[in-house]
């Protein structure tokens, strides 16, 4: 588990150095809405998912010898599309992303819950594909732990898991 000091630090210090574009705001409220109200949930996450995995391939990450310099390798990605932090953790049998610092266009408490679980769908797919460009099996998932607004995203790549 993440330390929650750690994540204040990440996330002030993500802030104070960049900004969330109000030019998009409108327009990705709108997007979001029509994808959900015309494709149903599943089938817009499935599409979100697989936008993740068109921008993994966009802004692919070299192979290193640590999980650290790949951690250092995503996060200078991340930063130039102005897409927060991770934090990777290696367990037993999975790795975890913990993503801070996500910009959602809302402020609404209904409507930044919503995009939290559509951008976490986006997330999974770029974590999906800079892992599998890695060299990681196409048939292991990157799924949605904890997706909730102004706290740090999980998601789990792992052979077994449970999307919430």
């Amino acid at each position: 588990m993440i330390d929650m000091m750690l994540t204040e630090r990440l996330n002030s210090g993500y802030f104070n150095s960049q900004h969330c574009s109000k030019q998009w705001r409108s327009f990705i409220q709108v997007f979001v809405e029509e994808i959900y109200q015309t494709a149903g949930d599943e089938d817009a996450r499935a599409f979100l998912r697989h936008m993740g995995t068109r921008l993994a391939a966009m802004h692919p990450v070299p192979l290193y010898d640590s999980i650290e310099d790949l951690e250092k390798s995503m996060n200078l990605i991340l930063s130039s599309m102005d897409w927060g932090w991770v934090k990777i953790e290696m367990h037993d049998l999975s790795l975890v992303f913990y993503h801070g610092a996500f910009p959602l266009p809302s402020y609404g408490k209904k409507e930044a819950e919503r995009e939290a679980l559509v951008f976490s769908a986006l997330l999974e797919g770029l974590y999906h594909g800079w892992m599998v460009a890695l060299g990681g099996n196409p048939e292991i998932a990157v799924r949605t732990q904890k997706a909730i607004p102004g706290q740090v995203f999980e998601l789990v790549y792992a052979k077994l898991t449970r999307n919430y």
